[in-house]
């Protein structure tokens, strides 16, 4: 993985700095490293982008002009993945901040670097994809809507294999990717290949017993035999209606010994409930980080 990123001046002064790993880095070592180093980067083009490795660690860098981008990563990290990431990297930081600090405007407050960490943190640690699953007419297009400040429409239109969707809102730091699963019969052997690359899943259910019951063929065949490491949520849907089962019950039902399926109760047609649901997903990202 991506240890750090360090964006800085060839004399070593740090603008942006991001650690994406778990021990801490002593940053004035570093930019004293990199000061040092500095000579020898002066060899490569604005073009490239350099690699070399120490016992533990693979560093990557480039110049842009009279800064610097230096990536640390893990020894084992593909060549052309983190490459990528540099040049997209790159371009973006030099598109918003290039002009000021080519015409000599920036009077060296790094304060205003600060702003570009969540475009940072977009292309080193990519959108999270957050998949919602459940049976036909449980609410979950409707879901995916109140997630994304849409307009609801009651009538039901059933999903035609899944349906993608982008939310962008500050509160995230990353952009997220909305996957709502179709719930027929006929598109449940879809289900396992569209989970791929999920961080999140949201678990929806109606609230009766006779579709929650039937969701725990959900949990087992697909989320605990091939998804077990992946964070799952239930939400209890329709709590306006007669006969539903509270949030509590429906946890009960839907969690085992090997998974406690943390379960939020959910009137997904009222706008009120947006704030709920984008606070239920603002802890499952940070319990993912």
């Amino acid at each position: 993985m991506i240890q750090y990123v360090n964006v800085l001046t060839r004399d070593g002064k740090s603008l942006l700095f991001r650690n994406y790993g778990s021990s801490e880095v002593d940053r004035d070592l570093l930019a004293g490293f990199l000061s040092a180093f500095s000579g020898f980067m002066k060899e490569i083009s604005q073009s490239d982008i350099k690699s070399t490795q120490t016992e533990d660690f693979k560093y990557y860098y480039t110049i842009i002009d009279t800064i610097i981008i230096v990536v640390c990563t893990d020894l084992e990290d593909d060549d052309a993945m983190v490459n990528s990431k540099i040049l997209s990297l790159r371009t973006k930081f030099i598109e918003k901040y290039g002009k000021i600090l080519q015409d000599g405007s920036w009077g060296g407050n790094r304060s205003i670097f600060i702003e570009f960490e969540r475009e940072l943190d977009n292309i080193i640690l990519g959108g999270i994809k957050i998949s919602i699953i459940g049976f036909g007419g449980v609410g979950k297009t409707t879901l995916t809507k109140l997630i994304c400040g849409k307009d609801v429409d009651l009538e039901y239109v059933p999903t035609i294999t899944a349906d993608i969707a982008e939310y962008e809102g500050d509160e995230f730091g990353r952009f997220l990717t909305i996957w709502d699963f179709a719930g027929q019969r006929q598109y449940h052997n879809l289900w396992k290949s569209l989970l791929q690359g999920t961080d999140i899943t949201l678990l929806v259910v109606d609230s009766t017993f006779e579709n929650i019951n039937s969701s725990k063929e959900i949990i087992h065949d697909i989320l605990d035999k091939f998804y077990q490491d992946k964070l799952v949520i239930g939400i209890a849907n329709k709590q306006d209606l007669p006969n539903r089962l509270t949030p509590e019950f429906c946890e009960r039902i839907l969690s085992s010994e090997s998974r406690i399926i943390k379960t939020h109760g959910m009137i997904a047609i009222e706008p009120m409930y947006r704030e709920k649901i984008l606070a239920i997903l603002k802890e499952a990202i940070k319990e993912i980080s």
